[in-house]
């Protein structure tokens, strides 16, 4: 009987967390979604609505976003974003999903009239349950390191001269383990043969993390900023900046490279005065007749930065 020890790599991650951001709590956590209407009531009885997301990408984000758009129904949102950041695999399944359901992305930062989705004890004021009146800024908004894979997936992508979008190496952790197995042999002719082998108990020795980019990343990533249409230089622009810094992405530049389709100065997707035009947007909604009256305001989007 021999007793082997064999050193296996488990639970490969792609993942871009920077260690050490000093980010404020309420976007240092799993993103958040919600339907927003505007809250500037000058455009009632159609308003835009959007899907707000902001905070980081985790595995559970994807599936997250999945709910809020069947919550959405046959309204065609856009989904307004800010995000320092996550997970790259679930990064690039959420801009699949977006990519999916024909849906345009801004990097934007939500006001709410009343709380935030993320307070405690916030109570939805929205025409509907559940949703939120609030208001669109761009200015101070980010998207940063996994967060342009999903800004990728929009069918119209847009970023603002006022908002950072950047990105910068991806960190893949390592989740390693000692195995431990029982073996049984025979000689024959001189040599071992194993007989048997069975597993008898695993133990963790620590993570280890590399930005030494795996084959097999650098293969999805292509991949996927392929059907995206986005040229794959953006691939050298995150390898150009090492995890604890970001390679902040010019307005021009991301036009070049296709990661944005539009360069916007103002909440371009959100704004009120175009569901005021007769050829509006799809996202202009027409207001429930069971909404409380009392609920609207006639707040003005600010632009100021956040």
């Amino acid at each position: 009987m021999v007793l082997a020890i064999s050193l296996t790599c488990a639970d490969v991650r792609a993942d871009d967390r920077r260690e050490g951001a000093n980010l404020p709590a309420l976007f240092d956590r799993p993103m958040t979604f919600a339907i927003v209407r505007s809250g500037a009531g000058y455009c009632e009885p159609v308003c835009p609505e959007w899907i707000y997301g902001e905070g980081r990408i985790s595995p559970g984000t994807p599936a997250a976003f999945k709910k809020i758009v069947k919550k959405a129904g046959d309204r065609r949102l856009p989904l307004i974003i800010t995000s320092p950041g996550g997970d790259v695999d679930a990064a690039m399944a959420l801009g699949r999903l977006i990519r999916k359901e024909g849906l345009a992305v801004e990097v934007g930062y939500t006001r709410f009239v009343t709380c935030r989705p993320t307070d405690d004890d916030c109570k939805p004021d929205g025409a509907r349950d559940g949703e939120y009146y609030g208001s669109v800024a761009v200015a101070g908004s980010f998207c940063w390191s996994a967060c342009p894979l999903a800004l990728a997936g929009g069918e119209r992508r847009l970023s603002s001269r006022w908002s950072y979008t950047g990105v910068h190496q991806v960190t893949t952790t390592y989740r390693r383990q000692k195995i431990y197995y029982k073996e049984r042999y025979e000689i024959v002719d001189g040599k071992r043969k194993v007989v048997s082998r069975e597993e008898i108990r695993r133990k963790d020795i620590g993570p280890k993390s590399s930005t030494k980019m795996p084959k097999a990343t650098r293969k999805a990533l292509s991949n996927y900023l392929g059907d995206m249409g986005v040229d794959l230089v953006l691939l050298d622009l995150m390898q150009s900046a090492t995890p604890d810094k970001i390679r902040t992405l010019e307005p021009v530049e991301m036009l070049k490279i296709g990661l944005i389709t539009e360069l916007s100065s103002t909440d371009m997707l959100t704004a009120p005065q175009s569901c005021l035009t007769p050829d509006r947007p799809d996202n202009c909604v027409l207001l429930p007749s069971t909404a409380p009256a009392s609920t609207l305001s006639t707040l003005e989007p600010e632009v100021e930065p956040i």
